[in-house]
């Protein structure tokens, strides 16, 4: 007889298929394993970032939870009117109303020509363009600064060598909003 000849028998096949069938439900165990990992760490960052309110009347989400510093308000242009500005804040002041555009400044005080940055949130909004405004001569002015909101966030810098307190804004064009002020001393 021949060395060579392969004996299975009938049973053979069958461990080669529960083989098979054992590796394939491993993989599968891995994969869902995967995409239960992904579908956990995508709720978690919805919800850190606050892309879950379902409750707001527009495309922009809620307004940003925790302690309000100070009343807010919005200088906007009055049509036919004169302008006043707000109430300046060293921080960032939330919003009580939806989709507001919240501004923080670091450092409040710097040299001429020092940098100082503007960082903020404006929940729900996404890809679109702030300008940043100084006020001067009782008018709100843009500053030849934008800054892009990338998922309810956003993140520039200015440069100024004009000696004094500066107001500084970030506006919506679109929604013809703009954020709280901040005030940066540059001596």
């Amino acid at each position: 007889m021949d060395d060579d000849f392969d004996d299975r028998g009938p049973d053979d096949g069958g461990d080669r298929t529960s083989q098979v069938r054992g590796a394939l439900l491993k993989a599968l165990a891995v994969v869902v394993v995967i995409g239960v990992v992904i579908a956990l760490g995508t709720t978690i960052m919805v919800r850190a970032l606050g892309l879950d309110q379902t409750d707001s009347p527009g495309p922009v989400g809620a307004a940003p939870s925790g302690p309000v510093t100070s009343s807010p308000t919005t200088a906007l242009p009055v049509p036919g009117g004169e302008q006043t500005p707000q109430q300046p804040s060293r921080s960032a002041t939330p919003h009580a109303r939806s989709g507001a555009i919240r501004l923080d400044v670091s450092p409040t005080r710097v040299g001429p020509m020092e940098r100082v940055n503007l960082t903020g949130t404006y929940k729900g909004a996404d890809n679109l363009v702030l300008k940043v405004q100084r006020f001067e001569s009782g008018r709100w002015s843009d500053f030849g600064v934008d800054a892009t909101v990338r998922v309810g966030t956003f993140a520039t810098y200015v440069q100024t060598g004009r000696p004094g307190e500066q107001r500084f804004r970030v506006y919506d064009p679109v929604a013809k909003q703009g954020s709280n002020v901040v005030m940066v001393s540059v001596a």
